[in-house]
């Protein structure tokens, strides 16, 4: 049985952090964008929420929720949202938890990508190496090395005399 305890409940800070010199810390919430750090990035195609709007989180069917907080995370802007009902998988997983940490990109629909969109070069890629997909493009031929000889009864190598082993 797994004994470890449920994550804690994420945490919204005052306006301490407003036109402070110190850097905010991450992932914890707050109430405006002027306390977190300038050219943040929002990983969602639609605007950055309001804090009281109403979003729909589709990550994990979490559902329709209300932005509490804001949020920073290694470069990213995200936003702490109280979802209307905890999906019972998360209820299990983190009793008593009721808000969430959330990214732009999840409070979208799921879009797959097309045929097209996964046939575009990945940057810094030559067209070819994408199309062709051999073990080469993964495995990289390394030019033959001499091994080192490691017999140490050979002519060049010889025993130490106090290193063999005598039956006594």
């Amino acid at each position: 049985m797994n004994t470890t305890p449920a994550p804690k409940q994420p945490q919204i800070s005052p306006y301490q952090w407003l036109n402070s010199v110190t850097p905010c810390p991450q992932w914890l919430g707050y109430p405006t964008r002027l306390s977190l750090p300038i050219n943040l990035d929002w990983s969602g195609d639609s605007a950055v929420p309001e804090i009281g709007s109403r979003v729909h989180i589709h990550m994990n069917g979490f559902g329709p929720a209300v932005v509490r907080a804001y949020f920073h995370a290694d470069g990213y802007l995200g936003v702490i949202c109280q979802p209307d009902e905890m999906p019972d998988w998360y209820q299990k997983q983190a009793p008593g938890v009721t808000l969430g940490h959330f990214f732009g990109r999840e409070l979208e629909p799921r879009r797959p990508q097309s045929p097209q969109q996964l046939a575009q070069p990945v940057p810094n890629c030559q067209a070819e190496e994408v199309a062709t997909g051999t073990a080469q493009d993964w495995i990289p031929e390394y030019p033959p090395q001499e091994e080192p000889d490691d017999n140490q009864d050979s002519e060049e190598y010889p025993e130490h005399p106090g290193d063999e082993q005598h039956d006594q």
